[in-house]
C-alpha cells in the first residue's frame, strides 16, 4: 500500500470515528413539551438493513427512498424503498457489496432525469468511496459513476445536489491535494470530476454535509474542522470555484456537520459542539457571507450534538433532530421559532429508536419523516413519522 492510500485509510478511520455520535452524560430528564405523536414506520433488523445514517427522500412517484450504512445481504449497507399508505412496506433495492460501494451515509438525490444518485463512504475500486446511479423506474440497477482514488477525493459523506450548470455537485470529507477534502462537480453520466476546491485547513477541512445553492447563485457549505482555531468554518463558493471561509470559535458554534438552508436572506445551520453549553448550537449568517452568529444553544435537556440540517416547516417554524440529549440522552426532535425560541418536542427512548443523525423531511400532509441510526425494536435503527 502506498503512502497516499495509507494516509487516506487513516483519514477514513478518523472521519468514521468523528461521525460516530459521542455519548453525553449528565442530561436532566425533561417532560415532553406537548402531545406530539411519533410512529415507528420501519424497524431495521440487519437483514433489511441497519444503521440508517441518512434521512429518507420523497420520490417523484410518491414513495420514500433511503439508504442504510450497514446490514443487508453483505452487511455493507442497502438502498431501500418504502411504499404503502403508511410507508411501512420496505423493499430492498440494492445490497452494497464492497465492489459497488460500502457504507452509504449520504441521503439519496433525485435529479431532473428522474434517476436516483448517491454516494458510498467507502468501498469501490480503492475502498475510498463511490458515486452511483440507481436507474429509473425500478431503481434496482446500480451504475457506478466514479470510484474515488484519493487524488480526486475520498469518503463522500454529503448528499449530491444539482448545480446551476446541470452537473452534480458534491463534497468529499477526505482526499484531494491536501487530504482534507474537496468540492467537486461531475456530469450526470459520470466521468472525470472537476475539483473546484481542495480544502487546506485554513479554508476548512473535513466537510461532512451537502452544498446549498443560494438564491444569489453562489454555493454555501460547512466544514467540520479547519479555520483559524480548527473549530470549523462555513464558506461561500462561487460557480467558478472561488471560496471564502468564515470561522467558528466555539462561542458561535464548533464542528458543524450539517448542511445549510436558506431562509429570508440568511443561511441557517447547526454545529455539533460549541454554543453556551458546548453541546451544540443553531447559527445563521447572511446570504453573501459573514461570520456565523448564534441563534440558540443546546444544553442537553433541550437536546445535544445535532448532526442534521434544519427543515423549514409549513407553519414557518424550523424543525430538527439532535443525536443525543433529551429526557433519555438518546436524542430528540426540536422546534425553533423565527424569533429564536428553541423547544424540545420529543425525546427518543431506545424502544422507538435512538441517535437520529438525519435531516427531517415534511410531506404535504404536514407529517415529518426521519431515521434513527440505532436501537428500535430490532436494534438496527428505525424510520419514523412525527406529527407535531
Amino acid at each position: 500500500m502506498n503512502l497516499c492510500k495509507q494516509r487516506q485509510s487513516k483519514n477514513s478511520v478518523l472521519i468514521l470515528t468523528s461521525l460516530a455520535v459521542l455519548a453525553s452524560p449528565l442530561v436532566l430528564p425533561l417532560p415532553q413539551a406537548s402531545a406530539q405523536t411519533l410512529t415507528t414506520v420501519v424497524n431495521f433488523n440487519g437483514t433489511n438493513g441497519a444503521a440508517p445514517r441518512a434521512g429518507v427522500l420523497a420520490g417523484k412517484d410518491g414513495n420514500l427512498y433511503g439508504t442504510t450504512s450497514a446490514g443487508g445481504s453483505q452487511n455493507q449497507g442497502t438502498a431501500f424503498k418504502l411504499t404503502g399508505s403508511n410507508f411501512s412496506t420496505l423493499t430492498t433495492l440494492v445490497n452494497f457489496t464492497g465492489t459497488n460501494g460500502t457504507n452509504p451515509v449520504a441521503r439519496l438525490f433525485q435529479a431532473s432525469d428522474d434517476n436516483l444518485y448517491g454516494a458510498t463512504f467507502t468501498g469501490g475500486t480503492n475502498n475510498l468511496g463511490t458515486l452511483f446511479k440507481l436507474e429509473k423506474t425500478t431503481f434496482t440497477n446500480l451504475t457506478t459513476l466514479l470510484n474515488f482514488n484519493g487524488t480526486n477525493g475520498a469518503n463522500p459523506a454529503g448528499r449530491l445536489i444539482s448545480g446551476s450548470d446541470g452537473n452534480l455537485w458534491g463534497i468529499t470529507s477526505a482526499g484531494g491535494v491536501n487530504s482534507r477534502g474537496t468540492v467537486f462537480k461531475i456530469p450526470l453520466t459520470g466521468g472525470v470530476p472537476t475539483i473546484l476546491v481542495n480544502f487546506n485547513g485554513t479554508n476548512g477541512a473535513t466537510p461532512l454535509a451537502r452544498l446549498q445553492l443560494g438564491s444569489d447563485g453562489n454555493y454555501y457549505g460547512s466544514a467540520s474542522a479547519g479555520g483559524a482555531t480548527n473549530d470549523g468554518v462555513v464558506y461561500k463558493l462561487t460557480p467558478a470555484g472561488a471560496i471564502t471561509s468564515y470561522n467558528f470559535s466555539g462561542a458561535n458554534g464548533r464542528n458543524p456537520r450539517s448542511a445549510l438552508i436558506e431562509s429570508d436572506k440568511f443561511l441557517y445551520g447547526t454545529s455539533f459542539l460549541g454554543g453556551a453549553s458546548n453541546r451544540g448550537a443553531i447559527f445563521r449568517f447572511p446570504l453573501g457571507g459573514g461570520t456565523p452568529v448564534i441563534v440558540a444553544s443546546f444544553n442537553g435537556s433541550n437536546g445535544a450534538n445535532p448532526t442534521a440540517a434544519l427543515t423549514k416547516g409549513s407553519d414557518g417554524n424550523f424543525y430538527g433532530t439532535t443525536s443525543t440529549g433529551g429526557a433519555n440522552n438518546k436524542g430528540g426532535i426540536y422546534r425553533l421559532t423565527p424569533g429564536g425560541t428553541l423547544t424540545l418536542l420529543f425525546s427518543f427512548n431506545g424502544t422507538n429508536g435512538a441517535t437520529p443523525e438525519s435531516t427531517l423531511i415534511q410531506l404535504a400532509n404536514g407529517e415529518f419523516y426521519g431515521t434513527t441510526s440505532a436501537e428500535g425494536a430490532s436494534g438496527g435503527g428505525t424510520v419514523f413519522k412525527f406529527t407535531p
